[in-house]
C-alpha cells in the first residue's frame, strides 16, 4: 500500500533523476523534501519502492532510479502538466501556418521546431495519401539537353499535396495536346480520392487510344508509388545523444529512428484514438527499456488528412512540457488541416488548459 510519503518520495526521486540522470540517494531525497523524517526513515521508505517494483538499485552502493512502472505511476498519479506559455504556443501556430507550402513541409518544419522545443527526437507519421482529394492533373514538357522531350506529369490535391513524376513518350506530343489530355483528366478525376483515381485510370489504360493510355499509365504508376501508404519525418536525431547517457542506449535509438518499421507501427496505433497517449519503456515496442513516446493524432474536422505526431526520449524525458507541446500542437494542425487557418481558431490560453488534452497509457492504444 502506497503511503503519501511514499507518493513524495517517488515524485523526488523522479524529479531528480530527470535533472541529473544519475541514481538518487536518501541524502539528495531528505535534504529536498519536506516530510521533516530522518535520512534512514527515507531510505527504508525508498527499500519499499523498490520491492513494489518503482524502483531499482543499479549497483550495491549506488542511489536508486525510477524503473519504467515508477515512471508509469508517476505519470499517472503524480504528474502536474505545465501549462505552455502564450510564446510557445504563438510559436507553434507560426510555424504551422507560414508560408504556403504543401502539407508534407509544413509537417517536416512543425517537427523541427518541436525537436528544438523539447530538445528530444520529433516524428511526424505523414498521411495516407490514398485519402486525399484531387483537384487537378496538368502535364509540362520538359526539352532536355539530349534533345529528346521529357513530360512532367502533376498531380495536386485539395491540400495543396503534389506528386510528380517525369517520363518520355516515342510520340512527342505538343504542350497544347498535354494542355487538351490535362484539362480532360482533371474533369474526370475533381473530386475523386487518389484510391478512386488509380482504379479510374486502370480503366483509362485498359480502354483508351494508346497516346492517351501511355500518359494515364504514367500517371497510374505516380498513385500507386512508395508514397501512398504515407511516410514518416523525423528531426532531432542528435538529441538522442543527449537524452539517453549510455552508448548502449544511444546506439539502439538511433537504430530505430533509422530503422523506422517500429516507429511506423507505434503511430499507426494512434490513429483512431483521441487526445495524447503515452507509451513507457516496453509498452512502446521500440525498445525493451528506456524510452518514452509521447504522440498524439491530427486530422480534419471530415476525417481527413489523418496523421500522428509524436516525441521520442529517454523516461526521464520532461513530461510535464511535452505532453501538452504535442496537444497544443496536434490540435494546431488539426485546426489548419479543417480550414486552412488557425490564427483566429485556435485560443492561446493564459492557463494552459486547452492545451493539457488527455494523456492515456499507452497500452491503451491497441
Amino acid at each position: 500500500m502506497l503511503t503519501k510519503r511514499h507518493h513524495e518520495i517517488l515524485r523526488l526521486v523522479v524529479h531528480a533523476h530527470m535533472e541529473g540522470g544519475e541514481p538518487v540517494g536518501s541524502k539528495t531525497i531528505t535534504e529536498r523534501s519536506q516530510l521533516g523524517v530522518s535520512s534512514a526513515t527515507v531510505r527504508n521508505a525508498m527499500v519499499e519502492l523498490e520491492e513494489m517494483g518503482l524502483l531499482t538499485q543499479p549497483h550495491a552502493s549506488a542511489g536508486r532510479v525510477p524503473t519504467d512502472l515508477g515512471f508509469r505511476f508517476y505519470v499517472d498519479s503524480l504528474l502536474e502538466v505545465a501549462a505552455l506559455s502564450r510564446e510557445e504556443q504563438a510559436r507553434i501556430i507560426r510555424v504551422c501556418e507560414q508560408g504556403s507550402e504543401d502539407l508534407e513541409t509544413v509537417l517536416a518544419r512543425v517537427s523541427q521546431v518541436l525537436a528544438t522545443m523539447t530538445m528530444n527526437a520529433c516524428m511526424v507519421r505523414t498521411p495516407d495519401v490514398r485519402h486525399a482529394v484531387l483537384r487537378r492533373v496538368q502535364f509540362i514538357k520538359l526539352t532536355g539537353r539530349s534533345g529528346l522531350d521529357r513530360i512532367l506529369a502533376l498531380l495536386i490535391s485539395d491540400s495543396g499535396q503534389l506528386r510528380s513524376r517525369v517520363f518520355y513518350l516515342e510520340s512527342n506530343p505538343s504542350q497544347e495536346k498535354l494542355d487538351r489530355f490535362g484539362l480532360l483528366l482533371s474533369r474526370q478525376l475533381e473530386g475523386m480520392t487518389l484510391s478512386e483515381v488509380r482504379e479510374h485510370l486502370q480503366h483509362e489504360v485498359e480502354q483508351s487510344e494508346q497516346e492517351y493510355r501511355m500518359l494515364c499509365g504514367n500517371l497510374l504508376e505516380s498513385v500507386t508509388g512508395s508514397f501512398v501508404g504515407g511516410g514518416l519525418i523525423v528531426n532531432g536525431r542528435m538529441n538522442v545523444f543527449r537524452s539517453f547517457m549510455d552508448l548502449a542506449h544511444i546506439q539502439e535509438m538511433l537504430a530505430v529512428l533509422e530503422e523506422k518499421k517500429g516507429l511506423v507501427h507505434l503511430l499507426d496505433k494512434c490513429l483512431d484514438l483521441e487526445g495524447v497517449r503515452l507509451f513507457i519503456g516496453a509498452e512502446a515496442e521500440v525498445s525493451r527499456t528506456g524510452c518514452a513516446v509521447v504522440a498524439a493524432p491530427f486530422k480534419g474536422a471530415d476525417g481527413s488528412y489523418p496523421g500522428t505526431l509524436g516525441v521520442l526520449g529517454s523516461t526521464r524525458m520532461d513530461y510535464a512540457h511535452v505532453i501538452p507541446l504535442v496537444g497544443f500542437t496536434t490540435k494546431v494542425l488539426s485546426t489548419l488541416f479543417s480550414d486552412g487557418t488557425v490564427s483566429g481558431s485556435v485560443c492561446l490560453s493564459a492557463d494552459g488548459c486547452a492545451d493539457r488534452g488527455s494523456v492515456d497509457r499507452g497500452e491503451k492504444a491497441t
